[in-house]
């Protein structure tokens, strides 16, 4: 019986990535991993200097075509401004990665959650993946078969006190990644990647964290990055639907402790602001 090269069904040669949210963190770690895996990319972020900063360093490394739009994906006009960038250097796009995202009101009790605050959590974790997936199924993918990522997160699987929005949002990325992948399909792959608390150097930032989490540590961008490899190559041909856990063993746990809710599980800025996007 013969079969593909294992290792080659991995590669991305030729194929072109748009990725949102590549300014930092995951976004960034997974951007440089598939220029390495041999895919040319198109960079969202609306912090001009973090996503220029990661397009300079993939090129030098990697000599892949890397191309930059500072925009936030919130914005009305983010699907006209990323087809044309995407239509003025590439000939298609094969891979979108929804990896933007909003936290909302932070530390609010769902009751005194503001409508600005949950309309902010929605446009950028539902609405923008939404709308970009429409738009790279109907016009950037051209016809040929493509893979769509959301990121997701363990508070869209078990609610996180004082982070409605967050998780609300974070559910229902899970559910418009079934629906994309029901109707998508066979043409079409989509399907979820759930991180868990990630930081530069993988230590927990709590000991409650830490000892929550079955690895017994927090995670590391680059342990991100196979798993999103697997999931936009043909090695991950037969998944749609689906969703990949990477996050330590954490979302094994069935809700979140007083002490874990103190740890900040869902990673998100004191000050409840937008990250990038």
């Amino acid at each position: 019986m013969n079969q593909p090269d294992a290792l080659e069904r991995f590669r991305l040669t030729g194929r072109t990535a748009l990725i949102t949210g590549a300014g930092r963190n995951i976004g960034a770690a997974i951007a440089s991993g598939y220029a390495q895996a041999g895919a040319d990319l198109l960079l969202v972020d609306r912090d001009k200097e973090a996503v220029e900063d990661v397009a300079e360093s993939i090129r030098a490394s990697t000599g892949r075509a890397v191309v930059t739009l500072h925009r936030d994906v919130g914005a009305a006009d983010i699907v006209d401004q990323v087809a044309d960038a995407a239509q003025a250097h590439f000939d298609t796009v094969d891979i979108l990665v929804n990896g933007a995202l909003a936290f909302g009101a932070t530390g609010t009790h769902c009751a005194d959650v503001s409508s600005a605050q949950w309309q902010d959590a929605l446009d950028i974790n539902v609405l923008a993946p939404a709308r970009l997936s429409s738009l790279f199924a109907n016009t950037l993918v051209k016809g040929g078969p493509g893979t769509i990522i959301n990121l997701l997160s363990g508070a869209g699987f078990a609610p996180v006190p004082l982070a409605a929005p967050y998780s609300m949002s974070k559910a229902a990325l899970w559910m418009l990644t079934r629906c994309f992948a029901k109707d998508c399909a066979p043409r079409i792959r989509v399907n979820g990647l759930c991180p868990g608390t990630i930081s530069p150097d993988g230590v927990a930032r709590t000991e409650e964290l830490r000892k929550a989490t079955p690895m017994g540590r927090g995670g590391r961008a680059d342990e991100v990055v196979g798993a999103a490899i697997y999931l936009a190559s043909e090695a991950s041909g037969y998944s749609t639907g689906d969703v990949v856990y990477v996050n330590g063993g954490f979302t094994g746990l069935t809700g979140y402790s007083d002490e874990i809710i103190g740890s900040d599980p869902v990673g998100r800025p004191r000050a409840g602001r937008r990250t990038a996007g």
